[in-house]
């Protein structure tokens, strides 16, 4: 008479999870996933955990787990119902039919992506490759024409004359706008009106006297300053003196936190 261990020849496999194991079953005994007979799928897995216990491998608590569930599921259809249940919180047949399908799909989902890693998703590197350089040249000893010399020393000035930027000084002027800042102009403000109740934003901001950029910048740093309620500004006419005064607020704001 043949043992269990003969008669069922299971092979112990890794499972990632009592799922992976289910699955594995359904596939080996090629059973439709759609149609599943869960009598027969609960006995094969404890089959499975039996021989599992016999080769001496840990059994982790998941497995146990879904083992007592599969077999309340199939407890429960074999006994009939005395009392019908108005609301049923037990996992049914239909739940852990429907978790091994979406373990599938993610599992087959989860085979592609490491196929298209192995592959490197479909991209090629260029294999290492020495790099080659000229030959040295070695002075023979020769003489040197000097007219030949002073042609190759014009020809060297004339690239390098030909690499300078012809635009270098707005390059400069640019650099030097951009250190102007919103937080700069607010803090020239406060400190004015820390001597002063008011300032007229022409008389220290004149357009005659200070870049357009630089008037720009202040102007702004006014209307931050305004938004706070740190000033009040006022301008009677267009084109007339900006008359800017502190408020009682004044004094409150961190200039550290200014963006800009």
């Amino acid at each position: 008479m043949l043992n269990i261990k003969q008669k069922y020849n299971i092979v112990i496999n890794n499972f990632e999870g009592p799922l992976d194991l289910l699955l594995y079953l359904i596939t080996k005994n090629k059973m439709n996933i759609f149609d599943i007979s869960l009598n027969e799928l609960t006995d094969k897995y404890i089959e499975y955990l039996n021989q599992m216990n016999d080769e001496n491998i840990e059994i982790t608590s998941e497995f146990v787990v879904t083992a007592s569930t599969l077999l309340d599921i199939k407890a429960r259809k074999l006994l009939p119902e005395i009392e019908p249940k108005e609301e049923d919180e037990s996992v049914s047949e239909e739940d852990i039919i429907n978790k091994i399908i979406e373990y599938k799909k993610y599992k087959e989902i989860s085979s592609k992506i490491y196929e298209m890693y192995s592959n490197n998703f479909g991209s090629f590197v260029k294999p290492f490759s020495k790099i080659k350089y000229k030959e040295k040249r070695v002075y023979s000893g020769e003489k040197i024409d000097i007219q030949e010399l002073y042609k190759t020393y014009d020809l060297i000035l004339f690239r390098n004359l030909n690499k300078i930027n012809k635009k270098s000084e707005e390059i400069k002027k640019i650099a030097i706008y951009e250190k102007i800042t919103v937080k700069d102009k607010v803090k020239q403000i406060v400190d004015y009106l820390g001597d002063n109740d008011s300032m007229i934003f022409n008389n220290v901001f004149d357009v005659e006297k200070l870049d357009n950029i630089e008037v720009v910048t202040a102007f702004l740093g006014m209307l931050e300053l305004s938004k706070l309620k740190e000033v009040d500004i006022e301008q009677r006419h267009l084109f007339s003196d900006i008359n800017i005064e502190k408020t009682e607020n004044f004094g409150n704001i961190d200039i550290s936190k200014i963006v800009g």
